[in-house]
């Protein structure tokens, strides 16, 4: 890792805005669900709080959930002895990327990682991973291999196409970039940004070079319930090693 970066000039966003509209099926909002007797977004909290070269955390939450995510907040601050960055809690638009844009608002540092608060299991390794990869130029996402066949898929009732796994990954986040490089695909995509699935997409729309890490298989993505089920799974995995 280069000097400057030496000197916590980096800003983590971690996303909490979304509603959750595929997590049916409970009556509390998916961030607040219980997973092993804390709620999600407390995990994502805990790690970025002791990130050591965090220049600042922008939590950007939904409005629904704000208050419960300030309570979370200085409940971890309180646990962390020497907690390093600064802490601003925002809240957050009608889409991811409008939520983004909301946290971009508050973004000081020279480099940004973006993550998504329902991932509760990514590392300070993973983030140390993409942080150290991270170049000029270049943004980086975390990405694993896909275990299932691939098709792709012909929405005009065609036949469909078995792409080479080979040659696919998954991405996850955090994802990091070097801050004014992102702002600047943001605004040149800018009518177009919600058409995009993540900010790795939208980078490389604007022309931007991304570069790949290793990810980790327990850094799930919790959209459904049963998807708090796969997330307890690795913890307890995780435990046993």
């Amino acid at each position: 890792m280069d000097e400057e970066r030496r000197q916590c000039d980096v800003s983590v966003i971690v996303l909490a805005g979304g509603t959750g509209r595929r997590f049916t099926g409970t009556s509390v909002p998916k961030l607040l669900t219980n997973l092993k007797g804390k709620p999600l977004i407390a995990y994502s909290l805990e790690t970025v709080l002791s990130l050591e070269f965090a220049h600042e955390i922008v939590v950007v939450c939904n409005p629904s959930i704000k208050r419960q995510v300030e309570k979370l907040v200085s409940e971890v601050k309180g646990a962390i002895v020497g907690l390093a960055g600064d802490i601003v809690i925002c809240e957050g638009g009608d889409s991811r990327t409008a939520s983004v844009e909301c946290g971009l608002n508050y973004a000081t540092g020279r480099y940004v990682m973006i993550h998504d608060g329902d991932r509760p299991l990514a590392t300070e390794v993973l983030y140390h991973r993409v942080l150290g990869a991270l170049k000029p130029g270049a943004g980086v996402v975390p990405v694993i291999s896909p275990t299932d066949a691939v098709i792709q898929e012909n929405r005009g009732g065609g036949s469909v196409d078995y792409l080479a796994r080979n040659q696919i990954v998954l991405a996850q986040t955090p994802q990091a970039f070097v801050t004014k490089e992102y702002r600047a695909a943001r605004e040149r995509v800018r009518s177009r940004s919600g058409q995009y699935a993540d900010d790795g997409s939208i980078f490389v729309a604007n022309g931007g070079n991304l570069l790949t890490v290793m990810g980790e298989r327990s850094n799930v993505k919790v959209t459904y319930p049963a998807d708090i089920s796969l997330a307890e799974f690795y913890m307890d995995a995780i435990k046993d090693e």
